[in-house]
This record gives C-alpha cells, sequence and structure tokens, in this order.
C-alpha cells in the first residue's frame, strides 16, 4: 500500500445496515506531530492547575456528555448497533472519574517529605506525568475503553491525543465537542482519526501510549513503543477459561456461563470462551446451556428489541466461523447456532458446542463471538491444566458448591482477575489492580491506583541536613593516609 492511500478517506461501515455510511479523513504523520506540539505547549497549563482543579474540569466535562448524552448515544448507536451496552459505557463515565481521582489524591500524599534509613537524608517523591499520552482505543467499547485511559491520564496532568478505532469513530465528534467546551481541557485534547498509519504517527509523537486491542496489534504497538524508547501499557486478547466442579449449582452456572459468553456478542475481551465442566455435569450443562442459548434473541428488528446485537467488525465472522468449523470438521457437535444471520448487517446466535478438544483452534485461539465449546475432565488437576494451556491470561471463572472450594481452584488458575461462582467480574469491580498474564498484556494494570499512577514517573529528591559535608577524604584508600 502507498503511503497517499494508507492516508485515504475511510468509508465506515454500519453493522447494523451493512451500508457505509461515514467517512473520515486520516490524520497524516504532520497533522499529528503538528497536533501533539501544540498538546506539549499547552500540558504545563494544565499540570499546574493542580490536581483539584483538574477533577473539577473533568466533572464538567462528565456533565457536558449529558447534556449532550443524545448526540453521543446516537453515535455510539450506530458505531455498535447497540442500546443498553451503550447507555452503560456513557453512565459510567461518572463513576471512573469519581474513582480515579480518589486513587490520585492519595497518591500525591506520598509526595510528603520522610525519613530515608539514613538519618540525616530526606527523602521527598515529585510525581512527574508524561506530558503526552497517545490513546489507541479499540472497537468494541468505544467510548468506555477510550476514556478508562483518558481519564486518568488528564488527572495525572498529562495531555491526551486519542486515535479511536476506525472501526467505530462516529463518537468521536460529538465527544470531542464536550471537551472544547470546557476551559482548560478543551487545550489539552485532540483527536487523529485514521487507521494503522495514524496509529503508527501517534506513537511516534508521544510519551506514552496506551493500547487495547487484539495481540497482533499490540504487538506492533510495543514495538514501535520501544523503538521510541517510551512506555506502552497494553491490554490485548483473552481466551477466558470456566472450570465447573461437580459440586456446582447446574442452574446457576448455566445461567451466569451463557450471559458472560453470549452478552455483547461475545465482542468483550474478558467473555467467557472454553468451559472445563467435571464429567458427570457435562451432559445436563451442555444441554441446559443449549436451551438456555436457544432462547437468546438478535437485535435484527431494533438496537433496542433483542439480547445481542450485530458483529461490530465485519471481518470477525471470518474468524468465529472458521472456529466452528474447524472444531466441527475435527469431531465437535453443535446443539445451537453455528451459522450467521445476515439482515444487511451480521448477527451471530448464540451457540453450544461439545466434542472440543485443545486440537481445535475454538479452544486455543480467541474467538471474540457469542460460542460455547464446552469439554469434560476427570480430575481438577486436568482441569486446571486445562485452563491454563493457552497463550492468554486476561481472566478466568470458577464454580463450585462453596466458595472455599472455588477459591482453592482460583488459586491455580493463571489469570489476572479470577472469579469465584460469577464471570467477568473485571468488568465490574475496578477498583483492585489486576496484571493479566501471558499475552493478554503488558505494563501496570489499569485497574486500582496503579490505573493512575502509570502515568506518572516518579522523581526522587534527597536532602542531607547533616551538618558536616562528606568530603573528599571520605575516599581515601587506607594507604594513602598510612
Amino acid at each position: 500500500m502507498s503511503a497517499s492511500a494508507s492516508f485515504a478517506p475511510i468509508k465506515v461501515r454500519n453493522p447494523r445496515t451493512g451500508e457505509r455510511d461515514y467517512v473520515i479523513k486520516p490524520a497524516t504523520p504532520d497533522e499529528v506531530a503538528s497536533t501533539a506540539d501544540r498538546l506539549r505547549m499547552n500540558q504545563p497549563t494544565w499540570l499546574d492547575l493542580g490536581l483539584e482543579k483538574r477533577v473539577e474540569a473533568l466533572n464538567a466535562f462528565a456533565d457536558a456528555v449529558q447534556d449532550n448524552r443524545q448526540a453521543i448515544f446516537d453515535a455510539l448507536v450506530a458505531d455498535t448497533g447497540r442500546v443498553l451496552i451503550t447507555h452503560i459505557e456513557i453512565d459510567n463515565l461518572r463513576h471512573m472519574t469519581d474513582r480515579m481521582a480518589g486513587f490520585a489524591r492519595e497518591l500525591v500524599k506520598n509526595e510528603a517529605a520522610r525519613n530515608s534509613s539514613i538519618p540525616t537524608i530526606m527523602a521527598r517523591t515529585q510525581l512527574v506525568p508524561f506530558p503526552v499520552v497517545g490513546i489507541i482505543s479499540p472497537w468494541n467499547f468505544p467510548f468506555l475503553l477510550g476514556m478508562i485511559d483518558s481519564i486518568p491520564a488528564l488527572i495525572a496532568g498529562s495531555a491526551i491525543l486519542y486515535k479511536p478505532s476506525e472501526i467505530t469513530p462516529r463518537h468521536a465528534d460529538p465527544v470531542r465537542e464536550c471537551f472544547a467546551q470546557i476551559p482548560g481541557l478543551a487545550d489539552v485534547v485532540d483527536y487523529a482519526m485514521g487507521a494503522g498509519a495514524t496509529g503508527e504517527a501517534v506513537i511516534d509523537n508521544v510519551d506514552a501510549v496506551c493500547f487495547t486491542g487484539s495481540v497482533r496489534t499490540g504487538r506492533l504497538v510495543g514495538e514501535r513503543a520501544a523503538s521510541n524508547f517510551i512506555p506502552a501499557f497494553l491490554e490485548m486478547g483473552g481466551k477466558d477459561p470456566a472450570i465447573v466442579l461437580e459440586s456446582a449449582d447446574l442452574e446457576r452456572t448455566a445461567q451466569v456461563l451463557l450471559r458472560g459468553s453470549v452478552a455483547a456478542t461475545g465482542q468483550a475481551c474478558q467473555s467467557v470462551e472454553r468451559i472445563y465442566v467435571a464429567r458427570p455435569l457435562h451432559d445436563a450443562l451442555v444441554a441446559r446451556l443449549a436451551e438456555l442459548a436457544a432462547k437468546v434473541t438478535t437485535n435484527t428488528e431494533a438496537p433496542d428489541k433483542g439480547h445481542i446485537g450485530p458483529l461490530i467488525f465485519e471481518k470477525q465472522l471470518a474468524t468465529i466461523q472458521s472456529h466452528i468449523d474447524d472444531a466441527v470438521e475435527k469431531g465437535a457437535t453443535v446443539h445451537c447456532g453455528g451459522k450467521p444471520i445476515e439482515e444487511g448487517g451480521t448477527w451471530y446466535p448464540a451457540t453450544v458446542l461439545s466434542g472440543v478438544n485443545h486440537t481445535m483452534r475454538i479452544m486455543t485461539d480467541e474467538t471474540f463471538g457469542p460460542v460455547l465449546p464446552v469439554m469434560p475432565f476427570d480430575t481438577i488437576d486436568e482441569a486446571v491444566e486445562l485452563a491454563n494451556d493457552s497463550r492468554y491470561g486476561l481472566s478466568a471463572s470458577v464454580f463450585a458448591g462453596t466458595e472455599e472450594e472455588g477459591l482453592q481452584v482460583a488459586s491455580r488458575m493463571n489469570g489476572g482477575v479470577i472469579s469465584v461462582n460469577e464471570a467477568s467480574l473485571s468488568g465490574t469491580v475496578h477498583e483492585f489492580e489486576q496484571d493479566p498474564f501471558n499475552l493478554s498484556g503488558l505494563g501496570r494494570s489499569r485497574m486500582g491506583p496503579p490505573g493512575v499512577d502509570r502515568f506518572y514517573r516518579h522523581k526522587l529528591i534527597l536532602s542531607d541536613r547533616s551538618p558536616d559535608p562528606r568530603n573528599i577524604d571520605a575516599y581515601a584508600e587506607p594507604a594513602t593516609n598510612a
């Protein structure tokens, strides 16, 4: 692809209609560099406001989002083809701001002077934010996952250069208008629209970068950040396992697993993607999951009718279908679903499979769709080994008759968050640090206090209160004094 082709206008597909009814003009490297220079020039003024004034400005931004809610809502529905999750994305902004502001207030307390291990030397920590942070956000939760990095960086005192996904870019204009309404914020937030080439330019012109998306693209982001010697905070894919012990409540487990697998059409990094169940429960669980999954409805009629929306990214269909076809070719059974619904856009029904194993891509590669593959195990050791047999390690879940039994198994599972008798709790509880395993992430946690702290460099200032200076004689060799 030529350089000019990389920056040609991009026609954006509507996931409900399949039509390309929106156009964005990608920012060129020169335009990105100019924007970054302007943000960097304005950032010291934003920092000098102090923490509480920055929080005040971000609260005003949250108010502006609510005032302009309809425009943002309409854009996000056009981006994603869904309603309920769009409301959740918008409504989480205020909670996110309050939570991150609380973490920041605790962090700045560490700037006070304190004693070192040497009585005459005092230590102070200065929290120095990265001047400009690049945000490269994904298509599955366009607003929420952009703000989850932008808000704490702004609270820390950084400026933001934000590149939304070219798959779901419509919300950028109304959100940018909200930022523009707030004095101070208007000078330290801007957008760079475009695809991969624009993203590369962003990385080349910022001081730290946050990325959420696939492992393949995350590697490219990490490598380019490393070549520029800047930190990269990467949250990438998952192949989240669930272990179901023989003691688990069958009905509760089935209900939770279905929701954890097919909510948001399975287009969430923390979706349950593979299920290991004690053999005595296997057939009953598969039957119940198939019964429940057959009742899951798609919102083909209207965005606010049905359980799950369309596939947002059209190329995802090929991945989902190839995983299912590969499993069937190798002996798996499809109990419900298994084929797309094409009505302008593309919907994929909730799909349950049995007879699966780890020779099949459905159990090893990220599917990112509403698919529940179920595999039996005979011992807990086997279940843990299967669950941990993955290049991913974002999160996981375990279902057991008692919390204690579940905790014992959870302690042996690899993942940044393990849910006991629930699924995908990482999407609900955000105040604790969590670190993904393997290829699911790199860099400080975006949750808990590190969610803000990762945007600071910690400068240590040491002062000596000793009345007597250490002179060069302190380093005189013994023979010199003889």
